[in-house]
């Protein structure tokens, strides 16, 4: 053991007494002024020798178990290249986990929290319940299960087995890693399991609309409480979503354009998407001061899918109203940055690549020119 020394030292304008001593390999001085007494340096070295001492007597009471640690770390990382880690990195990494892992939450009590903080950042109702209803699917197999115990490969099994189609089996994976990102704020977790989980392929298929005689048959077969929804999702491409919290105070007839709010709008930003001509003609008769145009979501599907079967259309495709719009609107006016505008999308290019080459001009002239008087008569419109 590194002895712990005093010694007086001549000629210096403040201290006369030094303690020598080693600490961690290295050679330490302390100066004193006085070299007995409380604050003197025979006080301070006798302190030291003990303290030494002890961590003495503590390194050689190291255990067989331990000694097998230390030789264990060092095989293993004999047989890794570059390895710059030492053994005190990973015991502080385990003492790191340990501290997480005692306080952690359960997957289920993370969720809440996360559902607690959308709603006191004022997130919408839909993101809220659709965060809710994904990480509840999660839940109900790991809900129980710290969130510090999750894998990656638990993740992955998950997925796996939803059966599901890629673009819902992502929207799985995005939920699961915002609510481990979520625990990671609450410090019940060091790592994001999700993160590196399979993403699901998704091949990229056309979007689907509908033809001209398919849409003059829905706009027939709609009842008067479901039309106005049907034709603004058509001729104005505003989403479903948006569609089922507008409001008819937000249609100014007088300046043309529908008020999509900030709090409605999927980008929280607003816009003005102007009322085309056709679109005025089918819902001007139906014209309230105030109130929902459409009474709740589930009335809207309710309705959309007696109109589809009384129009013949054997599969409905999900968002065909917004769908046709762009590809009807863009190909009628050949402006695919006014278009993405309207839909409330950023990017014009990738919406000019979604869209073009879906409908002729011919069939986006008929189109705009679907007015109530001709969706009386469908053979008219199959005959255009």
């Amino acid at each position: 053991m590194a002895k712990v020394t005093v010694s007086e030292i001549q000629n210096h304008p403040t201290y006369s007494y030094r303690v020598r001593y080693t600490e961690g390999g290295k050679r330490k001085d302390k100066y004193f002024k006085v070299k007995t007494g409380e604050a003197g340096a025979e006080t301070w070295a006798k302190e030291k020798r003990r303290e030494q001492t002890q961590m003495g007597n503590a390194e050689e009471s190291i255990t067989k178990e331990e000694r097998r640690a230390v030789m264990v770390f060092r095989e293993a990382v004999g047989e890794m290249h570059d390895h710059k880690g030492t053994l005190s990195d990973a015991v502080d990494h385990y003492l790191k986990h340990i501290s997480i892992t005692e306080k952690s939450m359960t997957c289920s009590e993370v969720a809440d929290r996360l559902i607690d903080r959308l709603e006191l950042e004022n997130k919408e109702d839909r993101h809220i319940n659709g965060t809710r209803n994904l990480m509840k699917r999660f839940n109900a197999e790991y809900g129980d299960r710290m969130a510090a115990d999750i894998t990656t490969e638990i993740v992955d099994d998950f997925l796996m087995h939803l059966k599901l189609s890629p673009v819902t089996v992502d929207n799985y994976r995005r939920a699961i890693s915002g609510m481990f990102s979520h625990a990671i704020r609450l410090k019940a977790a060091t790592e994001n399991p999700a993160s590196e989980a399979i993403r699901a392929k998704n091949i990229k298929q056309e979007p689907g609309i509908l033809t001209t005689p398919q849409l003059a048959a829905m706009l027939a077969a709609a009842t008067d409480r479901y039309l106005p929804a049907l034709a603004i999702s058509f001729f104005s491409g505003i989403r479903a979503s948006e569609i089922e919290e507008l409001r008819w105070e937000n249609i100014d007839f007088d300046e043309g354009y529908i008020e999509i709010k900030a709090t409605v709008a999927k980008k929280d930003k607003r816009r003005f998407v102007p009322i085309a001509d056709n679109l005025r003609a089918w819902i001007l008769p139906h014209r309230k001061k105030q109130g929902l145009v459409i009474p709740s979501p589930q009335v809207h599907r309710t309705e959309r899918e007696k109109a589809a079967i009384k129009a013949g259309i054997k599969k409905w495709t999900q968002n065909a109203g917004r769908h046709s719009y762009g590809s009807y609107h863009l190909a009628e006016f050949n402006d695919a940055g006014k278009t993405a505008f309207n839909m409330g999308k950023k990017n014009p290019t990738e919406l000019y690549e979604d869209y073009r080459a879906l409908v002729k001009p011919k069939d986006a002239h008929t189109y705009w020119n679907i007015y109530p008087e001709m969706a009386s008569n469908i053979t008219d419109i199959k005959a255009s």
